[in-house]
């Protein structure tokens, strides 16, 4: 399992714009991607995203070139305080069955 985790600061005053935008769903259809599992969370001042796919490939490929890609980080943009950061996994545990 290959996971990504990026945390986005975001602007005070910001967090009902950002609720509006994930309402929206994502800028790309998720069923057609090989991600297994695509979670956010927020706080009062970051969104956190998880995306998860199986293997070692990037759990993330976006196309460059896609509209819809542009105008949501258009949207985005207006509501971040700086830019994305990743997150390192430094602890995982997953019950066996």
């Amino acid at each position: 399992m290959s996971r990504l985790v990026l945390v986005v600061p975001l602007r005070e005053g910001s967090l009902d714009r950002v609720r509006e935008l994930l309402a929206e769903g994502p800028p790309f259809e998720l069923a057609t991607t090989h991600l297994e599992r695509h979670e956010v969370y927020l706080t009062d001042r970051e969104a956190v995203f998880v995306f998860e796919a199986p293997g070692e490939e990037p759990p993330l490929r976006l196309q460059a070139g896609n509209p819809a890609l542009r105008n949501a980080a258009a949207a985005w943009r207006e509501c971040m305080a700086g830019r994305p950061r990743k997150a390192e996994t430094a602890f995982f545990w997953l019950r066996e069955n």
